[in-house]
């Protein structure tokens, strides 16, 4: 990777943190952690960390011996996260296939990463590899897009306005929100007895042109899309109109945000997974 690539992922996950993180990401910490139950002197591993959420929410958890591990694949991500905290062990790698030993962490997350996965199967059993038995493992996926209906209507904009393969991009966040779906990928990675927990938070923007720019500016250039700002500008004016019942008389958005967890308690060395709800 050049120093010009670098750069613009660095720059990304810049406005990643400062645009989607204390509107969308953020809350949602305290729910991930909730349920891996931890305790001080336990080593907890985040997979898909991004700019540090959950990890940087664990670490006075796990005060003062414990340890946090934050995993991501994208450098610019990791480079926001190391600016945070100089204690979380920051490391760069791919859930599929994780540099640890077995039985090594007392807790795993993976807060809105699993969706994204190339091999979510993969992704699942690697993680709870790692895990020590009678720990567990936090997932925690959005709801499905048709049960949240501004990103719904965000994603209908981008496909008349914009590009539909973009609408589908948009789409790709919410693709496991389907409890049929989980319970399969779960099931695949011989985690038998799903059972999932919905929670709801609520997202805020302060505008609907920050909403929107929120993905184009924070988002959409990790997958190698960059709109112009003639096409920016007809999605906002757009995504106006229709959002506009969400809207605020001084123009902020404020919307109820769902997404399941799961959390799963790793009760043999062998890795057979029995599944608890919080």
């Amino acid at each position: 990777m050049n120093g010009d690539s670098e750069r613009i992922l660095e720059n990304t996950a810049r406005d990643y943190d400062s645009r989607l993180g204390p509107s969308l990401f953020a809350p949602w910490a305290k729910h991930t952690i909730s349920g891996a139950h931890l305790r001080p002197g336990d080593r907890i591993l985040d997979v898909a960390c991004g700019t540090g959420a959950v990890a940087l929410a664990a670490e006075p958890r796990v005060a003062p011996d414990g340890h946090v591990t934050g995993l991501d694949p994208n450098p610019g991500m990791l480079a926001v996260a190391r600016s945070k905290s100089a204690s979380v062990d920051w490391q760069q790698g791919s859930v599929e296939s994780l540099p640890f030993e077995d039985n090594q962490f007392d807790a795993v997350t993976c807060q809105f990463g699993l969706m994204l996965f190339p091999d979510p199967v993969g992704a699942l059993v690697e993680m709870q590899r790692v895990l020590k038995p009678g720990r567990h493992l936090v997932t925690t996926v959005f709801d499905d897009i048709d049960n949240l209906p501004v990103y719904r209507i965000l994603a209908e904009t981008y496909g008349q306005v914009a590009d539909p393969a973009i609408a589908e991009l948009l789409r790709a966040p919410f693709s496991m929100g389907s409890r049929h779906v989980l319970n399969g990928l779960f099931a695949a990675a011989t985690i038998p007895d799903t059972e999932l927990l919905t929670r709801r938070e609520d997202a805020h923007f302060a505008s609907v042109e920050a909403l929107v720019l929120a993905d184009i500016r924070g988002w959409f250039p990790f997958a190698g899309i960059d709109l112009d700002e003639t096409v920016t500008e007809k999605v906002i004016a757009a995504a106006g109109q229709a959002l506009k019942d969400f809207t605020a008389a001084n123009g902020g958005l404020r919307f109820p945000v769902s997404a399941h967890l799961v959390i799963a308690t790793k009760r043999h060395a062998n890795g057979r997974i029995r599944q608890q709800a919080i």
